[in-house]
């Protein structure tokens, strides 16, 4: 009988051994999933390398109807279905991984939690582009990520259930992660391949009409903000804290600073837009009585920098404002 039981235990230390190493591998390839996941998502728009760049570029904009932008990929002469599809299918996609590791790491909890899990952490990466100003906040990727997540908890519940032990089990999620991540990989290479994140594709800044600007150096404006409203000789600017961090100034107790503009104040205009790994900046001069219109139309204020006149320091000698189209 004892070499039976030396055998027997000699088996549990390999399978043992075996679901501990099959465990690393799981946490690896989820770990190369996440690296990915939050460069498409939060730098898609504004790659990495942007946010060290001289002129600080900040894409902004939000959508809190659900189904708004849904129904518009489907309704917008300007948007070809394949490109609708691709946006609303990758949006689904790219979440079903991450819903396979909360539904791993929620094992015997309710189901709910692994639910509000996913909920939690895309509104999270929807919070962190809007105060980061990477690009657009949207509800409906917030809903498409959650069902991406769902189907995700899915395939976990599934896998669960048609194998038979343990190690098959780990063995089935490593095949099916690595089979998407084949799969994914190649359609977002056929379709946007700059979002990989070993693409050798550099960010390039092209800047149209900029001679518009000469004489005013937009890293030494007197203050740098959100333009929050605008009346017949007077703007005033909210003092958000981030372009405090990313320009190095003191943040002041005032949280907005009100700004008189006459007939000699220069006013500039930076319309942004992005195509692919290009972002493309084309500046005009303007009147101050456009200044306003910029706000009616548009649900999110627009960055805006101000030159301060020497003589004095509460009147404007030139405004740049930053608008996406």
């Amino acid at each position: 009988m004892e070499p039976k039981l030396n055998s027997r235990s000699g088996d549990d230390r390999e399978k043992n051994g075996a679901s501990k190493l099959l465990i690393v591998i799981f946490y690896l390839i989820f770990i190369v999933y996440a690296f990915i996941t939050i460069k498409i998502i939060l730098f898609k728009t504004i790659p990495f390398s942007a946010l060290f760049h001289s002129r600080i570029m900040s894409l902004r904009s939000i959508n809190m109807i659900p189904f708004n932008t849904i129904i518009e990929f489907f309704t917008s002469e300007s948007i070809d279905m394949g490109r609708a599809l691709a946006n609303i299918g990758g949006n689904i996609a790219i979440f079903v991984p991450l819903g396979i590791f909360v539904a791993y790491a929620a094992y015997n909890k309710p189901l709910r939690i692994s639910f509000l899990c996913l909920l939690l952490i895309s509104f999270g990466l929807e919070v962190i582009q809007y105060v980061f100003a990477l690009g657009s906040s949207d509800i409906d990727d917030i809903l498409l990520n959650f069902a991406g997540g769902a189907i995700g908890v899915g395939v976990y519940k599934w896998f669960r259930k048609t194998t038979s032990s343990r190690n098959q089990f780990l063995i089935s999620l490593i095949g099916f992660f690595l089979a998407a991540g084949l799969l994914g990989g190649a359609a977002i290479r056929m379709i946007a391949p700059d979002l990989l994140p070993f693409s050798t594709a550099k960010v390039e800044y092209i800047y149209e009409n900029d001679e518009v600007m000469a004489g005013w150096d937009e890293a030494k404006a007197d203050l740098v903000g959100d333009l929050a409203a605008v009346e017949t000789n007077k703007i005033t600017v909210y003092m958000n804290p981030k372009y405090m961090q990313m320009t190095g100034e003191k943040e002041t107790d005032d949280e907005y600073a009100h700004i008189q503009i006459n007939a000699s104040t220069q006013v500039f205009i930076r319309h942004i837009s992005t195509d692919k790994n290009t972002v493309i900046s084309k500046y005009e001069e303007v009147t101050s009585s456009d200044i306003a219109s910029l706000l009616e139309t548009r649900d999110i204020a627009p960055t805006v920098r101000v030159w301060l006149s020497n003589e004095d320091m509460q009147v404007a000698e030139a405004i740049l404002i930053s608008i996406i189209n």
